[in-house]
């Protein structure tokens, strides 16, 4: 077992093909601030370019545009993303880390004359008493899903959430003259704190206030003071009234001159309010006002988020209308005065959207984030006060959409082709997911190719979330999207053919199955786009991570299933297809390796065998990647498969899927973790001499341009065609078959991420039409038809 430090890994939603993948959007919006005259607005995720936040100001016409942009600080180097929380004081931004070592609790941005510049990064512990973890499930799911962050500040006080266990605290950092130093931890006083201790945090001077809504059932607030003699001390725990379960009581908190306002989003069955209380004689607090919203209800988390600002106060409710969203506005005559309903923001939202789930309100300016909109890429609106109440909303974004290219070549000329980066690969077209049936809520995985026997036409057969996409692409400058085959939604689907009829899996989808359709019915399509029906179903299986299939013995190998029916275990799970519209069940093979758990298999190759090792000439031969260890074994017999052998290496991370060369002498590996867990800088491909089927060996290792994660990888003759992430495809002559040499690239994903390791852009890239086009699928972005030159082999 590797042991691994957790700050050589990264969040980044790291293994998308491994676990099972849904689509992470970006979600512009999930944090808002004003600060002066301008807006912050944070995209905590790396889908489309790295995590950000945005800065946005006023131009002399009076439109927002985007003036400044911070990255996290690793976020080159290892992908690392943002939680999704920051807070805005004077001049200053604290935005919360998402750092997969748990060593950084945010960074501490100031303006200045060389603009905005990090000037502190608040640790949670001294980074050097990290201590290695296990690269097994469990290590990796930590490093996968950080503890989330949270933070507040004012002046120079800040305030950061610390998870952990089952319970939470809060620790307090100071700036003096040294700088940022900690200075305390808050807990509340008696018993352990509740692990809800810390969901919502504001600061005010010498006053910092805590939300616990999970504590007691009905939620608690904790109010802490700062004394000189003794530092921080509880100065009152704020409970309801009269008590309500389920009312997440302190999900939201703000100071409002010497009142509290608590926000409460209540649950299904109990809907969200917002709660003033006065401070009374004593160090007691009583509740003064109850504030409920016109035309809300249970569901609708009222109270969700809250921003009080000069006698107005908004209050978030994101689940109202199937998740719409709406803010409600409180206004009053002043500070003392009651709180009255002024109106809504948001109606007309679209479903999803969660307009309102974060909010923030100064100076005349107002702002909304909507990080469910666009289909989860996330948008903002900027309100300013105007005369009679508030501006129609400037709808802000990340700026990334990609336009489509079609109906001429764009030859890659200085290193660009149309939107992206390239080297001596040439754009035929690029179609974003919605050219090809897909919503905004989507996202593209594995895809394959077929050409008709018939016509000779070629046809992309696409992995959407939402089913199996078929786009004509025989001309490729023009392709046309046919129609799909819909299924159970899914974010990592595998596809292949056989005999003229696609197979293909999803992922996390439920009760899916290994579905089917004939391909031949693409040719009477008229009237584009068509809805199809599949023609097959095996229920053999429910869902499944991938599919194996060998197209001269008519055997497919759905692996890594899961959720229903026969899992072998998550190896493989052998389905005779020779009669195409009648899989039937032939047998298992689950084998000992696995890093998810042990015999699962992540991908692999199956083949007729006519390679150099006369022992095994002619027998079916499956070459399996089983994520600690290559495993080759003889499936001719279904019911009594015969492990041959096992192969690693040092330094292996996660042995994801690879492919053999034309002659079946070579198989070249890749390895999905190994550069997030630093054990390689750049982009790793094993190369193993199986000649001997009994003996394989490892006799070399291609290191890559960048740093990016791999996926798939396709040979063709003597090049090898890696879809590797953000890197894009890259084209590798193998002529010298243990000194690779790229000799071609194309960026599908043009973000300013440095081709770091991660998780999003391309998945994989089809080499086999006849015609040389290339076709790409991106997550992302969608579908890239390109076609590499052909430059000299290296001697």
């Amino acid at each position: 077992m590797i042991k691994l430090a957790v700050s050589s890994l990264v969040v980044a939603g790291l293994l998308a093909s491994t676990f099972q993948a849904t689509l992470a959007q970006d979600r512009f919006g999930s944090a808002v601030g004003v600060t002066g005259t301008d807006i912050v607005v944070l995209k905590p995720m790396n889908l489309k370019g790295p995590a950000t936040l945005y800065r946005f100001g006023l131009d002399g016409a009076g439109s927002w545009i985007e003036t400044r942009r911070f990255y996290p600080q690793d976020a080159i180097r290892t992908g690392e993303g943002f939680s999704a929380s920051l807070a805005v004081s004077r001049e200053r931004v604290m935005v919360a880390s998402g750092d997969p070592a748990a060593t950084f609790a945010a960074t501490v941005l100031e303006d200045g004359a060389a603009g905005w510049s990090p000037v502190a990064r608040l640790a949670l512990v001294d980074p050097d008493s990290i201590e290695p973890k296990e690269l097994d499930l469990a290590g990796i799911m930590s490093i996968l899903q950080p503890p989330p962050r949270l933070v507040a500040m004012d002046g120079d006080w800040a305030v950061v959430t610390r998870r952990g266990g089952r319970g939470s605290s809060v620790l307090v950092f100071n700036h003096g003259p040294e700088g940022w130093t900690r200075s305390g931890e808050l807990v509340p006083e008696g018993d352990a704190p509740h692990r809800s201790f810390g969901s919502a945090l504001a600061v005010a001077g010498d006053r910092i206030l805590v939300g616990s809504p999970g504590e007691d059932r009905s939620g608690a607030v904790y109010l802490f003071e700062r004394d000189d003699s003794a530092g921080w001390r509880q100065d009152a725990r704020l409970v309801l009234e009269t008590p309500v379960r389920g009312q997440n009581f302190g999900t939201a908190v703000a100071f409002d001159h010497e009142h509290v306002v608590v926000g409460a989003r209540g649950a299904r069955d109990v809907a969200g309010a917002v709660y003033s209380f006065a401070a009374q004689a004593q160090g007691q607090w009583l509740q003064a006002a109850v504030l409920e919203a016109p035309g809300s209800s249970a569901g609708d988390r009222f109270g969700m988020t809250l921003a009080v600002s000069d006698n107005e106060m908004w209050v978030g409710a994101p689940s109202h209308a199937e998740g719409a969203g709406r803010v409600y506005r409180f206004g009053r005559t002043g500070p003392d005065g009651p709180w009255m309903p002024q109106g809504i923001l948001g109606e007309g939202a679209d479903a999803g959207a969660g307009y309102g789930s974060a909010l923030a309100l100064a100076g005349g300016i107002g702002v909304v984030g909507s990080p469910g909109a666009r289909g989860g890429h996330g948008s903002a609106a900027a309100y300013r006060r105007v005369e009679n109440g508030w501006s129609a909303p400037d709808w802000l974004d990340d700026g990334l959409l990609l336009a489509i290219v079609t109906g001429a070549e764009a030859k890659c000329d200085d290193g660009r082709a149309a939107h992206f980066t390239c080297d001596n690969v040439d754009l035929l077209a690029y179609l974003p997911i919605e050219a090809f049936g897909g919503g905004s809520d989507e996202g593209v995985s594995d895809l394959w190719g077929w050409t008709d026997p018939e016509t000779g036409k070629e046809y992309v057969l696409v992995g959407r979330t939402g089913g199996a996409a078929f786009v004509d692409v025989s001309d490729p400058v023009a392709p046309v999207y046919l129609g799909m085959v819909g299924a159970n939604r899914s974010g990592a689907r595998d596809l292949k053919v056989y005999r003229d009829h696609l197979f293909f899996t999803g992922d996390g989808a439920g009760d899916h199955g290994l579905l089917v359709f004939d391909l031949t019915r693409l040719r009477t399509v008229s009237n584009p786009p068509v809805d199809f029906e599949p023609d097959a179903r095996y229920t053999g299986i429910a869902s499944a991570h991938n599919l194996i299939l060998d197209p001269e013995a008519g055997y497919a190998y759905p692996v890594g299933a899961s959720g229903g029916g026969q899992t072998c275990g998550g190896g493989l799970h052998m389905v005779d297809i020779r009669d195409p519209a009648q899989p039937t069940f032939a047998g298992c093979y689950t084998d000992t390796e696995g890093l998810v758990y042990a015999g699962r298999t992540h991908d692999g190759q199956c083949v007729v065998y006519r390679g150099p090792d006369e022992d095994h000439q002619g027998r079916q031969i499956c070459f399996a990647s089983n994520e600690t260890a290559l495993r080759i074994v003889d499936v001719t017999d279904k019911e009594n498969p015969v492990p041959l052998a096992a192969v690693s290496y040092p330094g292996r991370a996660y042995i994801h899927q690879g492919w053999l060369t034309d002659d079946q002498q070579y198989f070249y590996l890749n390895d999905e973790l190994d550069e997030l867990v630093g054990v390689t800088d750049r982009t790793r491909t094993m190369i193993l001499d199986v000649a001997d089927l009994d003996d394989p060996v490892v006799v070399g290792e291609y290191r890559g341009t960048t740093s990016a994660s791999d996926h798939n990888l396709y040979i063709k003759g003597d090049r090898m065609y890696q879809a590797n992430y953000r890197a894009g495809l890259q084209v590798i002559d193998i002529s010298d078959r243990d000194h690779p040499v790229e000799i071609g690239r194309f960026d599908t994903s043009p973000y300013p991420d440095g081709d770091a390791p991660g998780f999003s852009g391309a998945w994989t890239a089809y080499p086999f039409f006849e015609s040389g086009i290339v076709v790409v699928s991106s997550r992302a972005e969608g579908l890239f038809v390109v076609k590499p030159r052909q430059p000299a082999l290296v001697p």
